[in-house]
């Protein structure tokens, strides 16, 4: 099965981040540690500019702004490609506007030109809502309207209009919010796959495995919209966190899999998977929030095993999951 050659995708620094929060795809916390190498940052953008029409790249973590001399470093060297890149962050060291500014600056200095502003209700535990307002001002003003995006300004407006000005818990700003106008955000907000389906899996309906017979994965791993690479150069599709179709360069360069038993399963039949795993000691829940969640309770349950694939990367991924 040949691979298609991505249009786009995000580079993950690290996995490290300042926040462990409770819907994170990647499972990204603190004491995740490990950031990219300046060398493979250099073969992983000149192996991207091969690829004629690859028109976005975006990076991303964990939370890049951990480690501010990496990310100017690594924009310094984007900067030197034909291809457009921004840089998102959760926007936890705009504590003041001074601040901001001086950081932002030195990141425009050196070649960043667009920037993505992340901020919801489940960053409230820890970031105030003013910090996202302070990096909001000063992106606009640095980089200009046509070049600060927002994930999500119903995210912002959802906490603003509830007056949540302080840092609060999860679970009583959704208190404050209410839970109907909470789920409705979760509907327009949420990638349902990853760590929500643990943390999050009382706000979703549930379905027994037998209606995932047949299910398979292809349109993910297929899926030439959204790639990334993350810091040990595992190609992840779409957003199938804790999987890699194998090693970024052999992947754009020779377009095939790995070969490996998980993805012969994820490519052919998902309740065949099941199945396999059941033999192996695995034991079926009532419900599934949806395919991603029986895959990844297999998948966890391996790793918890200690068995190992080729294509359930990073490890870390399932550590505490």
């Amino acid at each position: 099965m040949k691979i298609p050659l991505p249009y786009s995708g995000g580079l993950i620094l690290s996995y490290q981040c300042n926040l462990s929060c409770i819907h994170c795809l990647y499972n990204c916390r603190g004491n995740w540690k490990g950031w990219i190498e300046i060398e493979k940052v250099l073969d992983i953008l000149k192996t991207l500019e091969k690829i004629p029409n690859f028109v976005s790249l975006h990076l991303t973590g964990g939370e890049p702004f951990i480690n501010l001399p990496l990310l100017i470093e690594v924009v310094k060297i984007c900067r030197n490609f034909e291809i457009p890149f921004f840089v998102e962050t959760n926007c936890y060291w705009a504590k003041d506007k001074e601040k901001a500014e001086e950081i932002l600056r030195r990141l425009k200095q050196n070649g960043l030109n667009s920037i993505m502003l992340s901020f919801s209700i489940f960053y409230v535990y820890k970031v105030p809502i003013k910090n996202f307002e302070n990096a909001m001002e000063v992106s606009l003003k640095i980089f200009g309207p046509e070049n600060v995006s927002f994930y999500t300004l119903n995210g912002y407006r959802l906490v603003k209009e509830n007056n949540i000005t302080e840092t609060l818990s999860f679970e009583k700003s959704v208190e404050i919010i209410g839970q109907e106008k909470f789920v409705k955000f979760l509907g327009n907000y949420l990638v349902p796959k990853g760590k929500c389906l643990y943390t999050l899996e009382r706000w979703f309906c549930k379905y027994s495995p037998e209606k995932f017979k047949g299910a398979n994965c292809i349109a993910e791993f297929l899926n030439p919209h959204h790639i990334h690479i993350d810091l040990y150069g595992n190609y992840i599709p779409s957003f199938c966190s804790g999987i890699t179709l194998g090693n970024y360069k052999k992947i754009l360069e020779d377009r095939m899999f790995i070969n490996d038993k998980i993805l012969d399963f994820l490519t052919s039949d998902i309740y065949k998977f099941l199945l396999w795993a059941e033999g192996l000691g695995y034991k079926r829940k009532d419900g599934y929030i949806n395919k991603c969640h029986l895959c990844l309770d297999i998948r966890k349950f391996l790793i918890n095993k200690n068995f190992k694939f080729d294509s359930l990367k990073p490890e870390e991924f399932y550590i505490n999951l």
